[in-house]
């Protein structure tokens, strides 16, 4: 058998699994069941491409993290709700193995920006104490929320706080 066509067949194979996660040429991840989602490395990450935004960065990973799944749905929703009124949401993959971080991708809002950290190096510059950790920045780029950890039964503090940045205005 040729190498182009067990190559064919083992892709086949893959895509057929559902849940394959592939990243794109152009730095994204295609789910079998999702539009792309940006993924960057934490090298390319810049803050300051937000500007007049309110900026949600929230640290996580796939492996042994029980309550990160759902972080990111929340995440997720509170792009979708709130990202027409201006927060950006940027999700920080600190998986040292990239391949458990992947699974949890297709549960990403497409329009969060998707980090990947596997040295830690970003978690490390925020001193992050424990996974999940959140930070919200306002429109003019101050680190003005922290939170550590998340309680899926109790997200409020952390919209309430998303919601008293979005109405703040932005000075340049």
């Amino acid at each position: 058998m040729s190498r182009n066509l067990i190559t064919v067949a083992v892709f086949t194979i893959l895509m057929g699994a559902g849940t394959f996660v592939l990243a794109g040429p152009e730095g994204t991840v295609r789910g079998a069941d999702r539009d792309r989602v940006a993924v960057i490395a934490v090298q390319d990450f810049n803050l300051k491409a937000f500007e007049g935004k309110v900026v949600l960065i929230g640290f996580w990973r796939g492996a042994d993290c029980l309550s990160c799944p759902d972080y990111l749905e929340w995440m997720s929703e509170m792009q979708d709700m709130y990202g027409p009124k201006g927060l950006i949401t940027v999700a920080v993959d600190q998986d040292g193995d990239q391949s458990t971080g992947g699974d949890l991708l297709p549960i990403i809002d497409p329009r969060t920006q998707v980090v990947i950290d596997p040295t830690g190096k970003m978690g490390s510059a925020y001193q992050i104490e424990a996974i999940p950790s959140t930070y919200l920045y306002d429109r003019n780029q101050n680190l003005v929320y922290t939170f550590v950890d998340f309680d899926a039964d109790s997200p409020e503090p952390m919209e309430i706080a998303i919601k008293d940045l979005l109405k703040k205005k932005y000075k340049h």
